[in-house]
């Protein structure tokens, strides 16, 4: 695991400032409690393929990403893994094991090089008890994360695996440059993708192989350019 970096430098605190200040969590908090939050909270610097924390264990805290990515997963007895979720930049995990004092379900693991802010649970719930806009904010990320789930089970039970597929890149989809296609980045690579997704590497590579012959996307590496939204969302309907 890497060392934990103490929130002691100029640095660290301007940094921790701005990350916390940019966070859905802390959306609409006065600025002075945004300060302590970050005067409490301390910064990790993370190497890819670095476990911040393993299945089971402690978090110190609400975990939010600065820069990089990293991993929520689960193994499996045969030792393969199912990826629950990435969380990247501005993004937050641990909301509900902070307020049930309960130890992380998932392995964390670091996709890039990443750094995180861990803001302590005495300064989640002092917040929280202190300004109804931040418990209302804590409020709604952990009723997101449900439903997130539940719409993640529904899909798995009613969706096959090329509709799985199209329902995740046009989530991810951005416009390409003004012109009439969209533009996917992918978070991960394609065998993590996969784990994301329930299948496997070679199920994944049949998946965008289908897409393609179909003219719906053209693949380049971590880049997918969805040439027809319109035909895909056909796909996913039906």
């Amino acid at each position: 695991m890497a060392a934990i970096l103490p929130n002691g430098n100029g640095r660290d605190a301007r940094l921790l400032e701005g990350l916390l200040s940019n966070l859905p969590l802390f959306r609409g908090v006065q600025a002075r409690n945004v300060l302590q939050a970050a005067a409490q909270s301390r910064s990790q610097r993370l190497r890819r393929g670095t476990v911040l924390y393993r299945r089971d264990e402690r978090l110190p805290g609400v975990v939010a990403v600065g820069y990089g990515s990293v991993k929520l997963a689960l193994r499996r007895n045969g030792g393969d893994e199912k990826v629950l979720r990435f969380v990247g930049p501005n993004e937050t995990f641990g909301e509900a094991t902070v307020l049930l004092d309960r130890p992380c379900p998932v392995d964390i693991v670091a996709l890039a090089d990443t750094m995180v802010a861990l803001i302590p649970p005495h300064a989640v719930l002092r917040l929280m008890a202190q300004e109804l806009c931040f418990a209302r904010n804590v409020a709604c990320l952990v009723g997101e994360s449900f439903l997130e789930l539940v719409g993640e089970f529904q899909s798995s039970v009613q969706r096959n695996g090329v509709q799985r597929l199209a329902a995740y890149l046009d989530s991810l989809a951005e416009p390409n440059g003004g012109a009439d296609t969209w533009i996917v980045r992918l978070p991960a690579n394609k065998t993590t993708v996969a784990a994301r997704l329930g299948v496997t590497k070679e199920t994944m590579s049949r998946l965008l192989r289908e897409l393609t012959n179909r003219g719906l996307i053209e693949v380049s590496r971590r880049e997918i350019v969805i040439i027809d939204r319109a035909q895909l969302a056909q796909l996913l309907a039906g």
